[in-house]
């Protein structure tokens, strides 16, 4: 208590309203002290006296809160539907300091749940700092009002033809004469409120140009996503004048022999490699990873930056880099033959591939080589032109030996094996789209990723060990009610997934060594990524259930990953002792960091749906010349309205809608994973073959429409599950009429989306 008046102190009322979950009433702080009725009015003043200097902030309902503190009734925006229903939101108006991170759980009570960039009103509750959790009070706002897609004559005029995938709707567009636009123009509309039963109008607020141009589809999907890609002027101007960093105070490494494997098209290389045979049995292996830290030092305008990006974002035919190019593609960039700030993490192995020690260190090191995955593969397989690779055979002969005990301990602890190929778009010189390709992983690419796996497993537990700060990689168990369908589709492959135990990587291993090199390798793959959880960034770690890890962080890209940075400037602090240096964490706590995982894990998903959005869209536009044709397909994915099909060699999935199947009642069974007519006992589910007809492809938002025209399987009509859903009506075969032969199902061989280099 204050000796004058009898009151707490200034600081006492302010650490009690700060740390309030909803902003409290005069009476509740009074109730907090224990004032006796004729202190209130008192207090009542010093609270208006704090008010007047700014330190609190007056609510609603005669609340009082800290200036930054959201009001406990608050109208946000959703940002995103997390994976476990609960959805990510902001505030609808802009606030001083840290964004806040509100996290809201919908009502159990049915109805449609709210989408993504609709508003609504919500009670806030506040856990810690700028983090909140509440429940939906109302929405209010049930039409994206942010529209995206490709100008096309209308009737009387123009109409939107919209980039959301699935959006059938008609949208007039008003005539805005600051803003002109033409037939096949890409263009952001904003949808206007409706008058009456006129239908849909939105105006143009930015001509992207023609949807055909080259660049089109990237720059749609920065819009779309919110994804920054111009440079701050502050942080552009804080890389001038820096340079690298002499050898005093580093560990000077400029004579070992580290070499850069990247892919030919790769512009910046922030990881080196070196390997060496121990006298005692075993490797040491050395990651030179680019002192990044070095270069972007906490509460600079390059910071900044670089933490609202969260990422680089690699789309087929643009980069948006987190770092300025002078930074990524230059000082940050392992350069051959050119001096280079980098942090070093030696690991010492033994035969069998096991870590038996780890050090970090700060070094100045100079690249022998930049070589890329072809040339090393080819080397390995012994097919190498003697001028490409101008090193030592013995350096890469290391290299690949260190490897060979690296993947031994990678087998003994059986992660998730997964083979899926990762889908490329090639362009040419001008940009424009010639084909798409899909690749699996060589020996040369999972070295590389193998050797970032042991870094990145040396940070985490030397951070932990060292009780420092540390952003964990996590990757938490499957869903156990995605498991159920999982079961379904191992008993119609012809094997189990065990039941009514903790499942482990190994027994879906086994599930996906059961169809090895069958027609539905391809399909259960995909089956068992769709049911893992999803990695993300965490203070709290609970190990990688994928990699079979229980430690485990981002180390090796922090040229890309800002997740990456904030491990790097731990280290740093790390090796200082007790100094605090400029380019460590700056005495951050463990606390602070929980906003910072959140959001970057949010960036790190906006950049994947941005890099697939545009995939199918190049997939679309491919695929149009295929219009009145038809084509071979497999079914990957049922639900109530149809089905998905990956088309000819995988490149492409169309939409085949239940309607124009032959006329039936078809419904979705128990599994949901195959939908049934109820009559003929045709039935279309994951894995079948079909034959499609290409009827519409729209590749402003990657749609391919198709209609049925044979395939599935045939037998007994029985009862299904979910009854009527997916109803096939009478004369609705667009197919001409068509109807299902008898032929035996499989799925086609094709590629997916594999997983990238340390995406994990």
């Amino acid at each position: 208590m204050s000796e004058d008046d009898g009151l707490p102190s200034d600081q006492a009322i302010l650490e009690f309203i700060d740390g309030c979950e909803t902003p409290p009433s005069v009476k509740e702080v009074a109730r907090a002290f224990d004032l006796p009725q004729e202190l209130r009015a008192p207090l009542r003043r010093r609270l208006k006296s704090l008010a007047e200097r700014g330190s609190i902030a007056r609510q609603a309902g005669r609340k009082i809160a800290t200036p930054d503190a959201l009001p406990d009734v608050t109208v946000v925006i959703i940002r995103k539907v997390d994976r476990d229903g609960s959805l990510l939101a902001v505030p609808s108006i802009e606030v001083d300091g840290t964004p806040p991170s509100i996290r809201l759980f919908p009502e159990r009570r049915g109805g449609r749940a709210p989408r993504a960039g609709q508003q609504v009103l919500a009670r806030l509750r506040r856990i810690s700092g700028a983090r909140y959790e509440g429940k939906i009070i109302r929405v209010l706002e049930s039409v994206q009002r942010r529209l995206f897609g490709t100008v096309v004559p209308g009737r009387g005029g123009f109409i939107l033809q919209q980039a959301a995938r699935g959006a059938r709707d008609t949208i007039m567009l008003e005539k805005n004469g600051d803003i002109p636009c033409r037939d096949g123009d890409l263009v952001e509309a904003e949808l206007l409120p409706r008058r009456g039963y006129l239908g849909k109008t939105a105006r143009v607020v930015e001509n992207m140009g023609p949807a055909s141009s080259p660049g089109a589809f990237s720059a749609l999907a920065l819009a779309e996503f919110e994804i920054p890609h111009d440079f701050d002027e502050a942080a552009i101007a804080e890389t001038g004048g820096m340079k690298v960093p002499p050898a005093k105070g580093r560990v000077d490494l400029r004579d070992l022999p580290f070499v850069t494997i990247d892919g030919a098209d790769a512009r910046d290389f922030d990881d080196a490699v070196l390997a060496e045979p121990r006298d005692a049995g075993g490797w040491v292996i050395r990651v030179a990873i680019a002192d990044v830290a070095h270069y972007v030092r906490p509460g600079t305008a390059l910071d900044r930056e670089a933490k609202r990006r969260g990422n680089s974002v690699y789309l087929p035919d643009r980069v948006v880099p987190m770092l300025p190019e002078a930074l990524s593609n230059d000082l940050c960039s392992l350069r051959p033959q050119e001096p280079r700030a980098s942090m070093v993490a030696e690991i010492t192995l033994d035969d069998s591939g096991e870590m038996i020690s780890h050090r970090f260190e700060r070094a100045l090191i100079r690249s022998a080589a930049r070589l890329t995955y072809d040339q090393v593969q080819a080397w390995h397989e012994g097919r190498h032109d003697e001028a490409a690779i101008d090193i030592d055979d013995a350096i890469l002969a290391n290299l690949f030996g260190a490897w060979q005990a690296l993947n031994a301990a990678r087998e003994a602890r059986e992660p998730l094996a997964l083979n899926l190929k990762e889908r490329r778009v090639l362009l040419d010189e001008n940009g424009v789209p010639q084909a798409i390709v899909q690749r699996a992983q060589s020996e040369s690419q999972r070295l590389i990723e193998d050797y970032m796996i042991a870094a990145n497993v040396a940070a985490a537990q030397t951070l932990t060990k060292a009780g420092r700060p540390c952003v964990f990689r996590v990757h938490d168990q499957p869903d156990p009610e995605k498991m159920d369908a999982l079961r379904d589709l191992a008993d119609a492959v012809g094997t189990k997934l065990a039941r009514g135990q903790v499942l482990r990587p190994r027994q879906f291993n086994a599930l996906l060594a059961h169809v090895d090199a069958t027609p539905d390798e391809t399909m259960i793959n995909e089956a068992v990524l769709r049911s893992q959880a999803k990695a993300v960034y965490s203070t709290e770690n609970i190990g990688h259930f994928g990699l079979s890890l229980n430690q485990y962080a981002h180390f090796t890209s922090p040229i890309r990953r800002y997740s990456d940075l904030i491990v790097h400037r731990s280290l740093v602090d790390m090796l200082a002792g007790k100094t605090l240096p400029k380019d460590g964490l700056g005495g951050v706590a463990v606390v602070d960091l929980i906003d910072v995982c959140t959001h970057i894990s949010e960036t790190e998903s906006r950049a994947a749906s941005a890099e697939r959005r545009t995939i199918d869209r190049f997939a679309a536009a491919l695929f149009a010349g295929q219009e009145g044709k038809v084509v071979k397909g497999a079914v990957v994915g049922v639900t109530g309205a149809g089905a998905f099909v990956r088309l000819g060699d995988g490149a492409a999935d169309g939409f085949l809608p239940a309607r124009t199947l032959p006329d039936d009642y078809y419904a979705l069974d128990g599994s949901g994973m195959r939908m049934s007519g109820s009559h003929s006992g045709l039935s279309v589910g994951i894995g079948d073959a079909v034959d499609v007809l290409v009827v519409e492809v729209t590749p402003v938002n990657g749609g391919i429409l198709l209609s049925y025209v044979d395939g599935g399987k045939t037998g007994k009509a029985g009862k299904t599950g979910k009854a009527g859903r997916g109803r096939s009506r009478p004369g609705r075969n667009k197919a001409g009429g068509k109807k299902a032969g008898s032929r035996k199902a499989g799925s086609k061989r094709a590629g997916g989306k594999g997983r990238s280099r340390q995406t994990s």
